[in-house]
């Protein structure tokens, strides 16, 4: 999976230089494309109204909003729930209770939006995000790709929230800066002497999840090592 390899860091190379919603676009989008994917959708939720950065046409965006899909969106559930990423399908909408949700894939389908990826994005005091890579058409070699590249997927979605969140004005929220609850509990893992290997088995997340989390967390902290970042939560009682 180089080509998947090659996406995520050409992917890491254009969001430390994009500044405006714009450039955060293009960023995801090129990354769709150089894993065969047609769009890309960031939805993120918080205190303000639901931030979407996609290449998702703009006329289905609008008629999702106006709709409301996103209170009865699975792909918006999952996220809230924050476990790993989602395969979903057109096909599988059949077996969704609500008929809202039914009409949601019926609809999405019409803009050529049928199977897709989400990776789910907690953060702290209730805030969540689904990062989405979609297609019109799924081939068997497809499916196996997300499968065996589910890891650095999700690396992918962590990574663009990350940028989105440190950096457009729209996106922040009275909490911005803070330590998230994953980034917190990582801390208090390597606090009590847990590799990350050890994390990513109690936490069900991936290694690089862990290693991540881990990163923003001792960036926010202003410390250079991970030992640093952890002396300094617990001084501030940010862990125990």
């Amino acid at each position: 999976m180089k080509f998947v390899e090659f996406a995520y860091q050409e992917l890491v190379d254009g969001l430390h230089s994009s500044t405006v919603e714009a450039e955060f676009g293009r960023v995801g989008q090129r990354a769709a494309e150089s894993m065969g994917f047609r769009y890309f959708a960031y939805l993120g939720f918080g205190e303000a109204d639901p931030v979407l950065i996609s290449s998702y046409p703009k006329r289905w965006s609008e008629h999702y909003f106006t709709e409301r899909y996103q209170d009865v969106d699975p792909v918006v559930a999952f996220a809230r729930s924050g476990r790993s990423t989602m395969q979903w399908t057109r096909e599988a909408a059949c077996r969704f209770p609500l008929r809202a949700q039914k009409r949601l894939f019926d609809d999405a389908d019409e803009f050529g939006i049928r199977h897709g990826v989400s990776v789910a994005i907690t953060g702290g005091f209730n805030r969540f995000a689904a990062f989405t890579l979609a297609v019109d058409d799924v081939s068997s070699a497809h499916g196996r790709m997300v499968t065996e590249a589910n890891d650095i997927i999700q690396l992918i979605g962590l990574t663009f929230h990350a940028h989105v969140d440190a950096k457009l004005p729209v996106a922040s929220t009275t909490t911005s800066g803070r330590i998230t609850q994953r980034e917190r509990e990582c801390l208090e893992w390597a606090a009590r002497g847990k590799s990350m290997d050890e994390m990513a088995v109690i936490m069900s997340v991936t290694k690089r999840a862990v290693k991540f989390h881990l990163d923003n967390a001792r960036v926010k902290l202003g410390a250079d090592t991970l030992p640093q970042a952890v002396a300094i939560a617990m001084r501030a009682r940010t862990i125990f």
